[in-house]
């Protein structure tokens, strides 16, 4: 294998249409929420259509502010036409889906590098709760 092929492979973006609905939702969510701060506007309405009801975004609005809180560099967001994803952004897909599978331990292996254990556990709080709110019958 060539090196160039190998830079390729290991710098290669996903794209946003190959992530998980769920995951690419909180993406595109993400995205417009940093688009809702740059212009003064409030990204609740969008949110709650979005996830349906008013529960799901504000505890989506908490992850936002948690990962503002507790990232140790500033969060890497695509512009929203864009079809790849940041590599900060795949890793938000990928705690998602930890987070609605229940999986403490694999959220800890992708985040335990960069995160001390109280930030984690604040962070996989806030997913855990944001989708609990998501799934009909669970709050």
């Amino acid at each position: 294998m060539q090196s160039s092929e190998l830079v390729r492979r290991f710098t290669q973006q996903p794209l946003v249409r190959d992530l998980p609905t769920d995951a690419a939702q909180a993406v595109l969510a993400l995205r417009y929420c940093i688009l809702c701060r740059r212009s003064e506007r409030d990204p609740m309405p969008e949110l709650e259509r979005r996830w349906g009801n008013i529960l799901a975004a504000r505890r989506f609005r908490l992850v936002v502010e948690a990962i503002g809180h507790v990232w140790p560099d500033p969060f890497a967001v695509a512009p929203p036409c864009c079809p790849q994803v940041s590599f900060d952004e795949a890793l938000l897909a990928a705690m998602v889906r930890a987070a609605a599978a229940g999986e403490r331990v694999q959220f800890d292996y992708l985040t335990g590098e960069m995160l001390g254990s109280d930030a984690r556990a604040m962070l996989f709080a806030a997913l855990e709760n944001f989708v609990r709110a998501r799934a009909p019958g669970r709050v």
